[in-house]
């Protein structure tokens, strides 16, 4: 049986996460969007509408037919500011119905933490702020959304997992276990500290200070370890923190779409990997 995070944990992952987060019947139309989507899609975000059309996935009935997940999809969305970017799908039932469970990601000119300027349009920085920004048009998932949830963490390939102030992995889902190689023992994996699982150290304690400090990690390249081999992953992470305490993290981690090129760099440090 899986792990779940709390109610309010997952409410706040989904309402929160810096990835776009969709869920669509098996007509390919939204059910559920968040706030991060309703960036990338503008005013296409809405109940109904047919995401496939939208980002030009095109064979997307063959996909449903498969039932195979999908990775690093190359996709355009209808926004002048973050144009291109990727989209992972996933399959699963809900309620006797199959439905499509889509992580959007865009691509950025400038991840963050980065060792430049943070960089203007089109930047790690800039998606976050876009993202973080007051909408009052958005309404949360709220408690009734839940099971949707739930179907999105067991069903969607992008690895999900929530850390703890200690930075101890409260929460993972099977994609996050399998990308480190613990889906024969997840307890090896969950419980356990994060930096276990960085190949690069400096990263994950750079990582670590910012967590604290409710510091975006958006679109930056890292390589975890899976047997010791360098696993290539893009992050993107932000923190839920309350009266300047962090309560957990909100890790989002895709394979990377450019395993080859030189991974990125933290701020604090002047790394070259």
């Amino acid at each position: 049986m899986t792990d779940y995070p709390s109610t309010k944990q997952l409410v706040d992952l989904f309402d929160r996460a810096s990835p776009g987060m969709v869920v669509t019947d098996s007509g390919g139309r939204v059910v559920l969007a968040n706030k991060a989507a309703g960036e990338l899609l503008g005013t296409q975000a809405i109940k109904g509408a047919a995401l496939p059309d939208i980002l030009g996935v095109t064979d997307y009935p063959a996909l449903l037919s498969a039932g195979r997940p999908v990775e690093n999809r190359a996709v355009s969305y209808p926004d002048p500011e973050f144009p291109a970017g990727f989209v992972n799908i996933g399959f699963g039932g809900v309620d006797g119905e199959v439905h499509g469970f889509w992580a959007l990601r865009p691509s950025t000119d400038l991840p963050a933490p980065s060792p430049g300027p943070a960089g203007g349009a089109g930047s790690g920085a800039a998606w976050i702020a876009r993202v973080d920004r007051p909408d009052a048009a958005y309404t949360s998932a709220g408690p009734r959304a839940v099971h949707l949830i739930k179907a999105y963490y067991d069903h969607c390939p992008v690895a999900i997992h929530l850390i703890e102030e200690d930075g101890t992995v409260a929460h993972a889902n099977w994609k996050d276990i399998e990308i480190v190689g613990a889906s024969r023992a997840p307890d090896s994996y969950v419980g356990h500290h994060i930096r276990r699982i960085y190949a690069d150290k400096e990263v994950v304690e750079d990582f670590l200070g910012r967590w604290g400090e409710d510091a975006p990690i958006i679109d930056f390249r890292a390589d975890f370890l899976n047997d010791g081999e360098r696993v290539p992953v893009v992050i993107f992470s932000t923190a839920n923190v309350v009266d300047g305490s962090l309560r957990n993290t909100r890790c989002f981690v895709f394979p990377d779409d450019a395993p080859h090129r030189h991974r990125d760099r933290v701020g604090a440090l002047d790394l070259s990997f």
